[in-house]
């Protein structure tokens, strides 16, 4: 498996290949629409991302000490973000993302505003490592 670091990278690459803001925001769009459906049940106060102006629920779940990462969101760009974090994160061990973070997303030139993604990552990277905290006191 790549290292998060190697994924990331790919990623990067993966959007410098659009020329300007409104084709990777396409793309940005059909990498959140081909996300599976995340089931009703999952989008609960547990779930949902505290400090995100849009909704965005995830859950983290771990099978046979590999992670798996279900998002939804209300929002189509947050939603696509959604999509590329489950790229950083699905299959991976806990302990390689305890040192996760999104500052690549600055990378790929998707947005519009400069303070449309400073509390929101913020928020969305705090989840995570609550949920993998708990994760860890689980097993």
């Amino acid at each position: 498996m790549k290292s998060i670091k190697q994924t990331e990278q790919e990623i990067i690459e993966e959007f410098e290949q659009f020329p300007d803001i409104d084709s990777k925001y396409s793309h940005l769009f059909k990498l959140g629409n081909d996300l599976p459906e995340m089931d009703s049940s999952l989008k609960n106060d547990d779930t949902l991302v505290d400090g995100c102006q849009s909704k965005l629920w995830f859950q983290l779940s771990q099978d046979d000490g590999k992670l798996h990462l279900h998002v939804d969101s209300d929002s189509m760009v947050i939603k696509g973000i959604g999509a590329l974090l489950v790229r950083l994160v699905e299959g991976r061990r806990i302990e390689e993302i305890s040192n996760l973070s999104l500052d690549f997303i600055d990378r790929l030139k998707i947005w519009k505003l400069a303070s449309e993604r400073n509390s929101g990552l913020l928020a969305v990277l705090d989840h995570l490592h609550k949920q993998t905290e708990a994760l860890t006191e689980e097993h």
